[in-house]
């Protein structure tokens, strides 16, 4: 793509432009935003330090430079941002318009590593554009990012310092490679970030491997703009500096070409052969369930499922007519419940043809902009005519907050192209959080970098969305992992890959294990992973993971399972509830006796009974009793006691429930593990 570089100066928007170039783009302009009289603003957004000698940056990369000034302030300060005139930001909108408008630019590079303020707003003007952002460095781990920039060329001066252990006396002008010892033990000793995140230092860059000249400071200056004991702040002012040509020109040949972050993780992953067996795409037309709208109780702090959203009854046969009709129907009973779809916090989203992907986003990104929803999307067995169905989790609080506590909902819309997960450029965000518990979408084996599927087997898949998935937990909460999740489903295209996909959760939860044996902690239970097998994923996938973790002691979690014998089989059941007691989840699997030969005579009736009997028997076990809000029920499509079965449950579970029943969500799916005919997954809160 060609791209404009939003430049500061600094070494992250340097090193940006050399990951851009690195992963075959084209940096044709650069773009600055300089303050209006000062050296520096008070700017929520911009570096400003330095703004002096970024003028020479367009003769040393012998490209196009677009300067404005600053003329709006920090006024929208919030995680979000929505349009406002006044506000900093839309210099960048009015910037970058003209840029587009006069180099014809795809991307815009930004080094953020890791603002989520400086994120969202660069992402915010880049759709507003239709530009896409490219933010190599985000999230990146701090001291290997600085090594990695040092080591690759980048030469740096630090101008302004902010924090404890830098004074401005000492350290202004210091090259950055002479500072990184010392950054290190500020880092270890007082948590300084070590790349200058928290606003503890900022650089100018005098070379890298890109310019084709260096850039000299003759004379400069120190301002010290606050004498505090502990941690003065002072900052460079450049009077006079000139470029001079570089003994061998640009050297782009230094470029990490061959290190891409994403590829280097990739290969410590198990290597495999390309695996292209994938299940052939069944068109057996079973007699599904249909579905219908289903809506479970509303629990106390305000969450509520509906389900069984559908294209039917419609008069339209296209799927794009059938999305439009479900939200319709969706909206429908949203109003007749107090909701919005503002307070839609995850949503399930099952397509009967994988190749209608692109047409059912044309209609779902119309409803929703800032700030959407998780979600889940795979290709499952609808009924004859039904081109998708939808189920959503809602939530709105109920009650104000305990005193000395706050409500808290936080959303991740990454939708930058970098190396640290993939960018959801689709209407829906990684994840979203209310309070403790965390909401994610689906994750597939993305290249990050690329947003390319994985040409590899499901394990090294399976590696990678995990993967995924793990960082985005990181993101969403401090030492949030795999190890939080408690309710964790799988999606595979093939009855093979099963045991790839339940081995490399096996390792990954076993590595968070023995990092807890490690502190001397005791061993915790491992989260049931539910797998079922389905005709397609997005993007050709093996392999996509769908979890909800919640942010407490995995350590004080309650687990308890129970197995119990009936005709021709056996129903196993096991629950999790998290340590404060308000989560939990309940999977329950009815398998068939490996030598039942007759599964087609089985009584459902009995089996119903014994289902119901066995969700109680599940449900006593909590330490503390919740709301039944959804259960995701995956059904052998095939097996006619698998469709009974899932015909029969909503009586079942009303019997022995009532009215605090769980929504029901029947899914079709092709096969599931150890001769298991139907799972059932249950969501539980407070």
């Amino acid at each position: 793509m060609k791209v404009v570089a939003l430049i500061s100066g600094g070494k992250d928007s340097c090193y940006n432009m050399m990951q851009c170039v690195a992963a075959g783009h084209k940096v044709v302009a650069l773009a600055n935003l300089r303050p209006a009289k000062a050296d520096e603003i008070d700017s929520y957004m911009y570096q400003t330090v330095g703004h002096q000698a970024i003028d020479l940056y367009a003769e040393a990369m012998d490209l196009p430079l677009y300067r404005r000034t600053i003329e709006g302030s920090s006024l929208e300060t919030g995680r979000e941002y929505n349009q406002k005139e006044g506000d900093e930001v839309e210099d960048l909108y009015h910037l970058l318009k003209l840029v587009k408008e006069k180099e014809g630019v795809e991307a815009v590079s930004v080094g953020a590593i890791l603002s989520d303020y400086q994120r969202v707003r660069v992402e915010n003007v880049c759709t507003r554009l239709q530009l896409q952002s490219l933010a190599y460095l985000w999230r990146r781990d701090q001291a290997a990012l600085l090594n990695e920039m040092i080591s690759c060329g980048v030469h740096a001066l630090l101008i302004k310092v902010a924090a404890f252990g830098l004074d401005p006396g000492t350290h202004l002008g210091k090259p950055l490679a002479e500072m990184e010892p010392y950054l290190q033990q500020l880092s270890k000793k007082y948590g300084v970030h070590i790349c200058g995140e928290g606003g503890e230092y900022e650089t100018f860059t005098t070379d890298c491997p890109l310019f084709k000249k260096r850039i000299v400071i003759d004379k400069m200056e120190t301002v010290i703009h606050s004498a505090d004991a502990f941690a003065p702040v002072g900052y460079l002012r450049f009077t006079e500096m000139h470029t001079e040509d570089k003994a061998n020109g640009s050297t782009e040949r230094a470029l990490p070409l061959g290190s891409c972050p994403c590829q280097s993780a990739i290969d410590k992953m198990t290597e495999e052969a390309v695996y292209a067996d994938k299940t052939q795409d069944i068109q057996e037309e079973f007699t599904s369930n249909a579905c219908r709208p289903w809506c479970s109780a509303r629990s106390s702090v305000g969450y509520q499922w509906i389900t069984g959203i559908s294209g039917l009854p419609s008069e339209h046969t296209d799927v794009q007519g059938q999305t439009q009709h479900a939200f319709t129907q969706l909206q429908g009973e949203l109003q007749e419940k107090g909701y919005q779809l503002k307070h839609i916090v995850l949503v399930h989203l099952y397509v009967r043809n994988m190749e209608d992907f692109a047409k059912v986003n044309s209609v779902y990104r119309s409803f929703f902009s800032l700030n959407p929803p998780a979600r889940v999307c795979v290709q499952t067995c609808l009924p004859v005519g039904q081109l998708l169905q939808m189920d959503v989790l809602l939530h709105d609080w109920t009650l104000p907050p305990e005193d000395g506590y706050f409500h808290q909902r936080d959303t991740l819309h990454v939708q930058s192209l970098s190396h640290w997960a993939p960018a959801n450029i689709g209407p829906y965000s990684q994840a979203v959080r209310v309070d403790e518990a965390v909401f994610c979408a689906g994750q597939i084996a993305l290249v990050p970098c690329t947003m390319q599927i994985l040409c590899q087997g499901p394990a090294s898949q399976a590696q990678l969305c995990y993967s995924h998935m793990e960082k985005v937990l990181g993101a969403m909460g401090p030492n949030l992992t795999l190890g939080h999740v408690l309710q964790a489903h799988c999606y595979v295209t093939h009855h093979k890959h099963i045991p790839a996909v339940r081995k490399v959760w096996s390792s990954k939860l076993q590595d968070k294990h023995e990092q807890e044996a490690c502190y001397g902690a005791e061993e915790t239970e491992d989260t049931p992973l539910v797998v079922a097998v389905v005709p397609s994923l997005p993007r050709g996938a093996a392999v996509e993971l769908h979890v909800i973790a919640v942010q407490d002691d995995p350590l004080e979690r309650t687990f308890c399972h129970q197995t119990s014998e009936v005709q021709g089989g056996k129903i196993k059941w096991a629950l999790l509830q998290s340590s404060n007691g308000q989560y939990a989840t309940l999977s329950l699997a009815v398998s068939l006796t490996r030598s039942y030969t007759n599964p087609e005579f089985m009584e459902s009736e009995d089996m119903l009974q014994a289902l119901g009997t066995s969700f109680q028997q599940a449900l006593a076990q909590m330490k503390k009793a919740l709301s039944s809000l959804c259960a995701r029920v995956f059904y052998k499509n095939s097996s006619k006691l698998a469709r009974e079965l899932s015909t029969g449950l909503e009586g079942c579970l009303e019997s022995v429930l009532g009215q605090s029943r769980p929504a029901l969500v029947l899914v079709p799916v092709l096969e599931l593990p150890d001769y298991a005919v139907l799972h059932l997954s249950c969501w539980l809160s407070t």
